[in-house]
């Protein structure tokens, strides 16, 4: 049985920069394997992320533009369908903090695991975390996943987008999709549990222990997070921070600065 985390990434990724902080993150507390699916990355970041020993898995553009979360969704069916049976699976974003290994989430019975906010918001789940065992029962919620995603057919799914509007003219398959399913799927999952997709799964809420969004914490809120671990990975969700000043991207920095002495335990230690 392995342990294996996906993650989807495109652009740049440097030493000492945001990602390349949470794969090294990851690295201290688990010895899962690493894959990143990408249609680009810019010059030097495949060498960086190959020289930890992340594997790489290409795909065209043109399967994302437009689409990219759908995109993401389909890859991660994929390289669910690749993996050996009994396989463990974990899909994070790429703005994490890992503080304890994510797969003792494992310690609990499920075949599609989500997670719950821990802040208000207007949907219940955040996408920043999600995963599989990986066996028949997993594979058959995939595949109605992608089926739905592309052709929403089940009656509370189309409701809970009829309800759940998003901004006009952005498909919700480049953005939101993911969290509309997970959170469909939270607000069902007593039924679906009971058999209402019309197979044998179980889906779980691991909670915001492992999608702990850190991005409104004070300083003295955070350093008090990384030193007691009470969450096993903390995530600073993007709607938090500036991302973009005079055409830089200054969020890195941000969430560097915030981190304060904790970015070097982590990045140097």
């Amino acid at each position: 049985m392995n342990k294996n985390v996906f993650f989807s990434w495109t652009g740049k990724v440097e030493e000492g920069d945001w990602f390349h902080l949470c794969i090294l993150s990851l690295k201290s507390v688990s010895d899962c394997n690493i894959f990143v699916s990408s249609p680009e990355l810019k010059e030097g970041s495949a060498e960086l992320l190959e020289s930890m020993g992340v594997k790489i898995l290409w795909f065209d553009k043109k399967l994302w533009e437009n689409r990219r979360i759908a995109c993401k969704v389909e890859r991660v069916n994929d390289f669910l369908c690749s993996l050996p049976e009994g396989d463990q699976m974990m899909v994070f974003d790429g703005d994490m903090l890992f503080l304890k290994d994510p797969f003792d989430a494992f310690e609990n019975d499920f075949d599609y695991c989500y997670t719950t906010r821990n802040v208000p918001a207007w949907l219940p789940t955040n996408a920043g975390c999600w995963g599989f065992r990986n066996n028949k029962r997993a594979r058959e919620f995939m595949e109605i996943y992608v089926q739905q995603m592309n052709n929403p057919t089940w009656e509370p799914y189309v409701e809970f987008r009829m309800n759940h509007p998003h901004k006009p003219g952005l498909d919700e398959r480049d953005w939101w999709i993911e969290q509309d399913f997970s959170s469909c799927i939270h607000n069902w999952s007593k039924e679906i549990n009971e058999g209402l997709l019309g197979i044998d799964v179980k889906v779980f809420d691991i909670t915001c222990k492992y999608n702990f969004i850190a991005s409104g914490l004070t300083k003295e809120q955070l350093d008090d997070e990384i030193e007691s671990k009470r969450n096993h990975v903390l995530h600073f969700k993007g709607g938090s921070f500036g991302r973009w000043v005079d055409g830089v991207n200054v969020r890195n920095q941000q969430m560097i600065d915030m981190l304060g002495d904790n970015y070097d335990k982590f990045f140097k230690g």
